[in-house]
């Protein structure tokens, strides 16, 4: 596993139409985390301050019923997980578990903080691109619940 470069970053979603040297302040402040398959990223109700970016491996987002365990969402790579922590500041609704061993980019909260009072262009951009990402999973979420 590497720290991700101005360049991986960039093609992901989540970074999508930042300017290259806020690319390079988040590669320089991503921090690399590997969980081994059947761990953890993190619990339901857990204190959240993180974001995660899947680079690797596999992972599932579970969220405990009455009836059991129901996996909400697999994670695919390069996709980002953990974003609403930063817009409402509750703990996790979820778990995310690895199915497989997997690496995982987190960034703090703090780095988007230091973004949001540095370069509000940069931190709007940045909220917006979740503010799509959790729209399109509203719509997917939408249209399983249609189809039931």
């Amino acid at each position: 596993m590497a720290r991700p470069s101005a360049g991986d970053l960039g093609k992901l979603p989540l970074f999508g139409g930042l300017a290259e040297d806020a690319l390079r302040i988040f590669a320089e402040a991503a921090v690399e985390k590997t969980v081994a398959k059947g761990g953890a990223v993190f619990h339901e109700s857990d204190v959240a301050r993180d974001l995660y970016v899947l680079e690797s491996g596999a992972l599932e987002v579970i969220k405990h019923a009455r009836e059991g365990d129901i996996t909400l969402w697999k994670i695919r790579t390069g996709e980002s997980f953990g974003e609403m922590s930063l817009i409402d500041m509750q703990p996790r609704s979820a778990a995310v578990i690895a199915t497989a061993d997997s690496s995982v980019w987190c960034w703090s909260y703090a780095v988007f903080r230091e973004r949001y009072i540095a370069d509000g262009k940069c931190y709007t951009l940045l909220v917006m691109n979740i503010a799509r990402e959790l729209s399109r999973r509203l719509r997917r979420a939408d249209d399983l619940l249609a189809a039931r």
